[in-house]
């Protein structure tokens, strides 16, 4: 994947009123200007920042209120660190949905135009048909049916419950590092191309300590955001610094249970929702983030089903076992279908994809 890594603006949506959540735990209380101003669907947060991203001007009040919500998003994305998501129980978890609703009730965007010249989904045969047989449809190598999502309703990196995206990796052994498949199991990766040449509208991940070092996508984010921040309004940069910061960690954090996803879910739910944007710099056909299994060292694809059907096109399948497995190796970058990370047989190619979504062996 190569980036064309700019900020073309930050834009806010206005979210639904949360359900009034202004605790949980021993997160920080949602501050006064932060909170719904009655009779009005802004709080007085949101009321500065839109100001200040149309250069107007705010009273030292309103500066001086603002600066103190830096602290907040400080204390909060420590508090998030700490938190044990496997000990909620529905009724709580339900709760800090809506806490997390309530600190963040707007939702800035970050635009990148990117170059997609190929991407892979791995799958594990018998976990999406349920039979350890070679697939027949290229429907297995696509993004999950809405309904199969809500059955097995669990948080995903990048989707919830209630969506369905396809996830895709840079190359073979990222996608190996990420699911681990098990040993002597069918497994199947298909080769996604876009259908012409032609930019994406990505939402990158930024600002994540952890990944900065090493990929490149976070830095070139980084620096367009910082670059963009030249010419705004200090105050609204570092404001929306927290924000990016935040989403960055959780978009790189490893995870133990799947409530841990809930903040980068719900942002990436809220992102690629984002589709009748006036400004069609804002219509995200997908979001690209850090490879958490591959050390950061590459990147991965959460699509919008739409953009999987009208931009991309499966070029090549092919089926393999896995005989070994070196999933902790270090992975060395080299051609993206060369396999270091295992030792595999009867590798094969598809003969034929066919219009239907047939595949033919």
């Amino acid at each position: 994947m190569l980036h064309f890594v700019y900020l073309k603006v930050i834009n806010y949506k206005l979210m639904t009123l949360p359900n009034w959540q202004l605790k949980f735990r021993d997160l920080p209380e949602i501050p006064p200007l932060k909170r719904w101003i009655e009779g009005a669907h802004f709080t007085q947060e949101q009321n500065i920042s839109f100001r200040l991203l149309k250069h107007q001007e705010i009273s030292s009040d309103e500066q001086n209120d603002f600066i103190k919500l830096f602290k907040f998003y400080e204390d909060l994305d420590i508090a998030l660190q700490e938190l044990d998501y496997s000990s909620f129980d529905a009724n709580e978890f339900d709760n800090f949905k809506s806490y997390i609703d309530y600190a963040f009730n707007y939702i800035p965007l970050l635009s990148n135009k990117l170059s997609v010249f190929h991407t892979y989904r791995l799958v594990v045969n018998e976990w999406v048909s349920k039979k350890n047989e070679r697939l027949n449809n290229i429907s297995f190598l696509k993004y999950p049916p809405i309904d199969i999502v809500k059955s097995i309703n669990k948080y995903n990196r990048a989707n919830t419950p209630n969506t369905s995206v396809l996830y895709t990796a840079e190359n073979i052994d990222s996608a190996l590092k990420e699911i681990k498949p098990p040993t002597n199991k069918l497994i199947t990766v298909g080769l996604w191309k876009p259908k012409e040449k032609k930019e994406l509208i990505s939402y990158p991940i930024s600002h994540s300590d952890k990944a900065m070092s090493v990929n490149q996508g976070v830095q070139k984010a980084t620096a367009a955001f910082e670059k963009y921040g030249d010419s705004q309004s200090k105050l609204l940069v570092e404001w929306s610094r927290h924000y990016f910061k935040l989403l960055g960690r959780e978009f790189t954090k490893p995870v133990s249970h799947h409530y841990e996803y809930l903040i980068s879910a719900m942002f990436s739910e809220r992102i690629l929702k984002t589709r009748q944007d006036p400004n069609p710099s804002f219509n995200f056909d997908c979001i690209i983030y850090p490879s958490v299994g591959n050390d950061f060292g590459t990147d991965n694809l959460a699509v919008h089903p739409d953009s999987v059907e009208n931009e991309f096109k499966l070029f090549q399948i092919t089926e393999f076992e896995i005989e070994e497995s070196y999933y902790e190796k270090e992975y060395v970058r080299d051609h993206p279908e060369i396999i270091s990370l295992a030792k595999v047989k009867n590798r094969v190619n598809a003969k034929n994809i066919l219009e239907n979504g047939e595949i033919v062996w």
